[in-house]
Order: structure tokens, then C-alpha cells, then sequence
């Protein structure tokens, strides 16, 4: 049986994103792939993100929060909370400007790990220099482009989730 039967009428993007949408509801849990940059250096691209089921009423400041907004999803963290008006503020880490106010329908879900080269690593909080890593990486395009394309052949070299203090030496 086909997922839904509306599907063949979506384009493929938003046809993955509402089996998301149905998973995480049915499910209570999704694990997504990374994509972007706004929330370097804490998320890189193709980090595994586990996200589960939350409300506006158990989250907090300083949570990184998977919302759908126009048609696409972003992870972003929460800078703000409104609990009154059920509104909330985000920003992705390396983003220079705060996002729109964001309802609580809005939420999906918040990300509960991360798996970077097959490990999990700690969700960090966005420490000031954490922020002003982010930014730099924002407002530089080539030093972005390095960094990134360090992270991707560190990721192609050591499939297995290991890596040598060297292969940062010999990615650059």
C-alpha cells in the first residue's frame, strides 16, 4: 500500500518531507541527514540528527529544534520562547540574523542526538565562541568552503568513524 495517495501529485522533496511528517507523528522519533550550513560548527552536513516529538511546553532555550516552514524544514536552535502567545524565536548558530516568530504548530520535533562518523557526539550548547566560529563561517565563503571541504574528506577517508590527528594535516 502507497503511503499516500496525494503523493505522485508532490514533487519528490515534499513527498520525503510528509513521509517525515507521518513517521515522526506515528512514531515519536525520525532520524534525518544534515544538510546546510547555518548551524555549523555545531551540525555539519551529513550528521545523522535524531529527532523526537516535543511541544512548545518542553522546550527550552538553547534547544536545536526541527520546524517546517513554506514547504522545508530547518534545524535551528531556540533563542526565545513566548509560552504566552505559543510563539518562539530560532537561529541556526551561523546565521547573522534571528528567524521570524515561529508558531507552536510549527514544531516538529527536537534533535535528542547526533551521530558524526558513525559516533554520537554531545549536542553542545552555542557558547560565544562557538557563535563567533559560526559566524566566521558565515560571512567567509572561503574559509567555509575549506572547512567543509576538510569535514567531507575526513567523512570519505575514515567511513568506519575513525580518524587520525594527520588526516586534518592532509585534508587542507
Amino acid at each position: 500500500m502507497w503511503p499516500r495517495m496525494q503523493g505522485w501529485q508532490q514533487s519528490g522533496e515534499e513527498y520525503r518531507q510528509s513521509l517525515a511528517v507521518e513517521v515522526l507523528e506515528k512514531s515519536g522519533c525520525l532520524q534525518l541527514s544534515a544538510r546546510g550550513h547555518s548551524m555549523l560548527p555545531t551540525l555539519w552536513p551529513g550528521d545523522v540528527l535524531t529527532i523526537r516529538t516535543q511541544t512548545i511546553d518542553q522546550t527550552r532555550v538553547g534547544d536545536i529544534v526541527l520546524f517546517a516552514r513554506g514547504g522545508r524544514f530547518f534545524v535551528h536552535r531556540i533563542v526565545r520562547v513566548s509560552r504566552a502567545s505559543g510563539e518562539f524565536i530560532t537561529r541556526g548558530d551561523a546565521m547573522p540574523q534571528e528567524d521570524g516568530s515561529l508558531r507552536s504548530d510549527e514544531l516538529l520535533g527536537s534533535v535528542m542526538s547526533v551521530t558524526r562518523f558513525r559516533k554520537n557526539v554531545p549536542v553542545h550548547a552555542c557558547s560565544w565562541l562557538r557563535r563567533l566560529a559560526g559566524l566566521s563561517l558565515a560571512y567567509s565563503d572561503r574559509l567555509r568552503s575549506l572547512v567543509l571541504r576538510a569535514h567531507s574528506r575526513l567523512a570519505n577517508a575514515y567511513p568506519d568513524g575513525r580518524a587520525r590527528k594527520s588526516s586534518l594535516r592532509s585534508a587542507f
